[in-house]
């Protein structure tokens, strides 16, 4: 498979929300080049007011790299550059092991890429929870904040011997979290096929230390099999518009216990409204990491 990479360089101040928007329209991948040769030296200033991010969409993608142009100039006018390349897989590989470096989150977790998997002289520690992860193509470096929240939250939870369900599984990294804290039980959905193929990559390279009952399901929320289990935790990564288009479904999950982030703070009151009126319960914990949330809410 061939990818486009777009290289974009825009004003630094709407780079937060543009990278909220690439993780609306399901991009591939992005990073921001933080130290960029290429762009031109200062002159009497410290700090540049622009910056480079690199984009990553499947080559036959028109529609989001037309997406991607019209959002820019709509918000940043004239003062932004685009210029793009065909890539094949193994250069799309490569620019990930420019910046995906082992990093933690939370007391315990570290995430490692599994190209340095033998390299690693974190196993020795036995106090750390390492997750072996190759992002690929799918949602779930471990670097956006919503998946901060969500793996910080689940080192607090008591999730061993429990059944989790993993909505939008991504990379699969916040199932493999729960995991390692000793889940005996995910089903891990994504209704993006390349996210299902990562899930399963990101599993095989990790080992865990109890049996586990894992089934990695392409589909989306309205999957009938998802209402035939119970689930001690639902983990939701998925932002408000997904859920809420989805709420009719999530609430037939049968579990009282959810994990809610993708949520800008601004939705914060339309969520809270949102889970009363159609999952009942109540609010348990909440906590924001710049302008994202995440919400755990428990029925009954």
């Amino acid at each position: 498979m061939n990818y486009k990479e777009l290289k974009i360089n825009l004003p630094k101040d709407i780079t937060d929300e543009f990278n909220q928007f690439l993780d609306e329209l399901e991009v591939e991948g992005y990073y921001e080049i933080l130290f960029d040769s290429s762009l031109p030296k200062l002159n009497n200033q410290i700090l540049r007011d622009d910056t480079n991010i690199k984009v990553y969409i499947q080559d036959i993608d028109i529609l989001k790299e037309v997406k991607i142009e019209i959002y820019l100039k709509v918000k940043a006018a004239d003062k932004f550059f685009i210029e793009s390349r065909q890539i094949e897989t193994i250069e799309y590989e490569e620019a990930y092991k420019e910046f995906y470096k082992p990093f933690q989150i939370g007391k315990n977790f570290w995430i490692v890429p599994v190209w340095e998997k033998d390299t690693s002289e974190l196993e020795k520690d036995s106090s750390n929870q390492i997750l072996y992860m190759n992002p690929g193509l799918a949602f779930g470096t471990g670097h956006h904040e919503t998946t901060k929240l969500m793996l910080s939250r689940i080192q607090e939870l008591e999730v061993k011997n429990k059944s989790i369900l993993d909505l939008g599984c991504g990379s699969g990294i916040l199932s493999i979290g729960a995991a390692r804290l000793g889940a005996n039980k995910i089903f891990a959905l994504d209704i993006d096929s390349n996210a299902t193929r990562a899930t399963e990559f990101n599993f095989n390279e990790n080992s865990f230390s109890h049996e586990l009952d894992i089934k990695i399901i392409y589909g989306g929320i309205d999957s009938e099999f998802i209402f035939e289990t119970e689930f001690d935790l639902v983990l939701a990564n998925i932002t408000y518009a997904v859920i809420s288009q989805n709420i009719e479904y999530i609430k037939k999950i049968k579990s009282n216990h959810f994990l809610f982030s993708g949520l800008i703070i601004e939705r914060k009151n339309d969520s809270l409204n949102l889970f009363q009126k159609a999952l009942g319960g109540s609010l348990v914990y909440e906590e924001q990491f710049n302008d994202w949330l995440v919400l755990e809410w428990k029925r009954g």
